[in-house]
């Protein structure tokens, strides 16, 4: 035999007899395995499918494989045609699961290495992003101490000019007064001199008085002498003065550029928003146009006949021509600030004159720490003190009765009121003075 099936009669089933006869000739050892048997047990070894229990299976499926007959009846069996031939187990294509698992797996694996790229160059970017502003921060830092070294420096050379000319006047006037005492003094003595003189011969005899009057004559110093004037020096401190003055006027400016400096956020109740056509040119105006503060990056506004020219000032929008309101404002810093009501009338250029009931303004507000009412002169408001460097401040404005009323921190009663307020006839409007 071979891997060929044959037919074969159908035959009875052995008898007694004859199984016993097989049992002992297996028992002799007269078995003997059939050749193509082993053959295809030493192939089977070779192509290591004697290990494992799915190339067992794989192995009963190919053993067990349906037989083609070929022409004469004739049928061929996978046994017999071995694993190498078509249809076995080496021309099987690699399908399944397992390939399909291992293709997601490389999709899988590519996205998460694109991920992984991706966070690291975001990474580096918020890296390089972060260097880049410290760097900034670090120039702006040096540039803060160069400037502030340059502004000291300029500070302190001023301090010495200003203290060399003061005391340069002081020497002078005390050497003209020592000068004009020395003067005074010998007078003085010549004086005392002459009145000695005088009273000895008020004691001579009558003969010798009669000349007397030769004698005063002889004896007169003219005109009584008159103090000094020193108009130049006058002239020299007024000078020094008015720089002072403009330096505490630039240091007024430096406190208002700094961040603590007051901002003011009103809370509108009847009117809307700050009106920008008014506002100075160094005020910054929110968007939303309901705050505003000192700022020198502000940029140009456009020119506008309403616009406040020498005061940081801004008018709301709007404006009222009677009835009664009330608003409240959230100040914010510890600079000087005012706020209050305006006529429309008012000037847009001069100076804090323009803080008073005279020129048409009703305001209260915070200088040199407390709060103070604008009246003229300004007067401290009573029971306010030193208050903190924010809070809020409500208005109420009556306009047929001509007040004006100020309410500090959510407080019941006014802390100050303004009683007679000559409106005029005319819209006044919320005030701001920052």
């Amino acid at each position: 035999g071979g891997g060929t099936a044959q037919s074969r009669p159908e035959r009875g089933q052995p008898g007694e007899a004859e199984a016993a006869g097989h049992r002992r000739r297996l028992r002799r050892g007269n078995f003997r395995a059939k050749q193509h048997l082993e053959h295809l047990t030493e192939k089977l070894k070779l192509l290591g499918l004697e290990g494992g229990r799915g190339e067992v299976e794989q192995l009963c499926s190919w053993r067990h494989s349906p037989v083609t007959p070929k022409g004469g009846g004739k049928a061929s069996s996978s046994s017999h045609e071995g694993p190498g031939a078509p249809g076995g187990l080496a021309a099987a294509p690699e399908e399944g699961p397992a390939h399909e698992d291992k293709e997601r797996i490389r999709s899988d694996l590519v996205k998460l290495k694109k991920q992984r790229e991706e966070i690291l160059e975001l990474k580096m970017s918020g890296e390089r992003q972060c260097q880049e502003f410290l760097a900034h921060t670090e120039a702006e830092k040096q540039k803060v101490l160069s400037e502030f070294r340059r502004l000291r420096r300029f500070l302190k050379e001023q301090e010495m000019v200003l203290l060399v000319r003061l005391g340069e006047l002081e020497w002078e006037r005390m050497r003209r007064q020592e000068e004009e005492e020395a003067e005074m003094s010998g007078k003085v003595s010549l004086l005392d001199v002459l009145i000695c003189g005088m009273e000895k011969e008020l004691e001579q005899p009558p003969a010798r008085a009669r000349d007397s009057p030769r004698s005063a004559s002889r004896w007169d110093t003219g005109s009584a002498p008159r103090a000094t004037d020193t108009p130049e020096l006058e002239r020299s401190l007024q000078d020094i003065s008015r720089q002072i003055h403009v330096l505490g006027e630039t240091l007024g400016r430096f406190r208002v550029l700094s961040p603590s400096n007051a901002t003011l956020s009103p809370v509108p109740a009847e009117w809307e928003t700050l009106d920008p056509d008014t506002a100075h040119a160094r005020l910054a105006v929110s968007r939303d146009r309901r705050g505003a503060r000192w700022t020198e990056a502000a940029p140009e506004p456009p020119p506008s006949p309403r616009r406040f020219q020498t005061w940081s000032c801004v008018l709301a929008r709007g404006g009222f021509a009677g009835g009664r309101h009330r608003w409240d404002v959230a100040v914010a810093g510890d600079g000087v600030w005012a706020l209050g009501v305006a006529r429309g009338s008012l000037p847009r250029a001069g100076g804090l004159e323009l803080l008073r009931p005279e020129s048409g303004v009703w305001a209260l507000g915070r200088c040199g720490g407390r709060y103070r009412a604008f009246t003229e002169p300004p007067a401290p408001v009573p029971g306010a003190g030193s208050t903190g460097s924010t809070g809020r401040v409500r208005v109420e404005l009556d306009y047929g009765r001509g007040r004006v009323l100020f309410y500090l921190a959510g407080g019941e009663t006014p802390a100050f009121t303004f009683s007679d307020a000559a409106f005029g006839g005319q819209r006044v409007f919320p005030f701001f003075w920052v």
